[in-house]
């Protein structure tokens, strides 16, 4: 049977369709509608196929003319159905029972046409109208669907909802215009970023640098990943742009901040044209942001001398202060503490890269493309405190989009950066200063990063407080399971207005389960992602079992000196 009627169209608004199942009949003619378990069997060439209807995140299709409306199933309910006053008096008249059975109502939404060739298409210029008939959906049609979208067969799990139906996106969708996996604690954001590195891995070209902050990926990736601890890995200061430079020494509400900027891009300037390897590099016009090396102390002194300088007043033999006399004190009070903070020595005192040669090796190093290339950087930020950690995040996402710009430039071609960035909401968040850095380098790649080839995907568990910017440039959204009625509203605020009625199923969806929806996928899609294997090291501490075992005396020793030298 090509066609298998299951209820008519009862209410059309313009983002939802309510649907009236029809009872089940039985006949030598015809069979139609749907029993009260809600599971029918249409008979096809290749046999009978068992389908479940009413479950949210199913499918139906609904008739319009020249041809139907795959649309996704968000809602389910039943009531007791209207008899009317006719029907009453015409059952006592003829001494009989009136019967009254349910009205079984689905809520769907509009995904796509399929037209009378079977071509489907996202979105309608046409709605259907009451009374259109409503049909079900085979799983071979849902399997065309994908297949006809998805370029290759890239596959992260199985759909929830029908079983062995492959899940397959268009990467290129989900990459090239940013994407987002959002969902709370416990949802299995790690568990989704894990597989679907694993699953990006087979390319054998592919490059990804994964942000990891608390240090749950490293079992979770083989000989193909490279993991660096970020504590011990050097970002130079020379690397850094002038503003990045100025926003961890200037305090901008300071009066003489306009001074301070001023002459410390002069002696930017200066030190990197006088730096004698730089005038080797034959380079026509060195700027304040080119990425050479300088000599940092040289800067400080000249700024403690102005502080301090004394110049010939009109009256001879008498000295008054410079003009710019005790206009550095407090800069160089937040200069002096950075130095002195070994926090930052990954910064302000390089050992390894400390000239403007090993600029080569560090990129290298970042990008897996040393003399055993790797196909995933995992860094791991989790030693580094948290004021250093967001300018290290904007050095790299600066680099990396530079990078990604000239080499396109250089070959005509992009080389493909796909950056992961765990926990996003701790460095790309709207209202924290101290974050503004790593933030805007994050929306300079999500506005313009598509051009060069590079990538951003932001993981979160707290969306609403993830850049608006950044998540206004994510085309693809992975949804876990998110109970916040706030963080639920927040999501739905990014979602077109067609598919918003899809955030109601986020509450119910399992670990390790999520709603994909945007460009990557042909419509929304339930998805359980595949166990990554091996996983990573993400799971909850088990209070029942750890509490159950013998007690054991704890050494205090080690763990305070961990924690005084920042390191294990």
């Amino acid at each position: 049977m090509a066609e298998y009627k299951i209820g008519k169209v009862i209410n059309v608004s313009s983002d939802m369709i309510n649907i009236s199942l029809y009872n089940f009949s039985e006949s030598d003619e015809t069979v139609y509608g749907v029993p009260d378990n809600m599971n029918v069997t249409i008979d096809t060439p290749n046999g009978p196929i068992p389908v479940s209807i009413g479950q949210p995140g199913t499918f139906v299709l609904v008739a319009i003319p020249n041809g139907t409306l795959l649309s996704m199933i968000s809602d389910i309910s039943m009531k007791e159905a209207s008899t009317l006053n006719g029907e009453i008096k015409k059952a006592e008249n003829s001494n009989e029972y009136l019967i009254q059975s349910p009205l079984r109502i689905i809520s769907v939404i509009p995904v796509g046409t399929i037209d009378t060739s079977g071509k489907f298409e996202r979105g309608t210029d046409r709605l259907p109208t009451v009374n259109n008939d409503v049909y079900a959906v085979l799983p071979d049609v849902i399997d065309k669907v994908y297949e006809s979208f998805a370029e290759g067969n890239f596959s992260i799990g199985e759909l929830s909802l029908i079983k062995d139906q492959e899940a397959k996106i268009n990467l290129d969708s989900f990459l090239s215009r940013h994407a987002a996996i959002l969902g709370q604690t416990g949802g299995g954001k790690s568990w989704t970023v894990a597989s679907l590195l694993q699953s990006i891995s087979t390319f054998p070209k592919s490059t990804v640098i994964l942000f990891d902050l608390h240090g749950e990926y490293k079992t979770a990736f083989g000989d193909y990943a490279e993991y660096i601890n970020a504590g011990d890995l050097e970002f130079p200061y020379w690397l850094m742009k002038s503003d990045e430079l100025l926003g961890l020494m200037v305090d901008r509400a300071e009066s003489a901040a306009p001074n301070q900027i001023a002459k410390f891009k002069e002696l930017l300037q200066a030190a990197k044209e006088n730096h004698s390897e730089n005038q080797t590099l034959n380079i026509p016009k060195i700027t304040i942001d080119t990425p050479v090396h300088f000599d940092f102390t040289n800067i400080i002194d000249e700024f403690r001398r102005l502080d301090v300088q004394m110049v010939p007043g009109a009256t001879a033999g008498k000295m008054i202060k410079g003009p710019l006399n005790g206009d550095f004190t407090r800069l160089l009070m937040r200069i002096d503490s950075r130095l002195n903070d070994k926090r930052y020595d990954l910064i302000f005192n390089p050992v390894k890269y400390n000239n403007s040669a090993s600029m080569e090796g560090l990129f290298r190093k970042i990008l897996g493309e040393e003399s055993n290339p790797k196909k995933i950087v995992v860094i791991d930020l989790s030693s580094i405190p948290f004021d250093v950690r967001n300018s290290v995040i904007s050095l790299i996402l600066r680099c990396m989009f530079d990078f990604a710009y000239w080499y396109k430039k250089v070959n005509s071609k992009a080389y493909p950066i796909s950056v992961f960035c765990d926990e996003a909401h701790i460095y790309f968040n709207d209202k924290d200063p101290n974050s503004e850095a790593a933030r805007l380098s994050a929306e300079r790649i999500a506005k313009e990063g598509r051009k060069y080839g590079i990538s951003l995907t932001v993981i979160s568990q707290r969306p609403r407080e993830v850049s608006a910017t950044i998540l206004s440039q994510c085309n693809s959204f992975f949804c876990m399971r998110i109970s916040n009625p706030e963080d639920q509203s927040y999501v739905k605020s990014l979602l077109p207005d067609s598919i918003r009625g899809i955030v109601s199923m986020f509450s119910n969806l399992r670990r390790g389960e999520c709603i994909l929806l945007g460009d990557s996928v042909i419509m929304p899609t339930r998805i359980k992602i595949r166990k990554p294997a091996p996983t990573p090291n993400s799971d909850d501490t088990s209070f029942y079992k750890e509490w159950n075992l013998p007690y054991e005396k704890i050494e205090f020793s080690p763990i305070l000196d961990a924690w005084r030298k920042q390191q294990v």
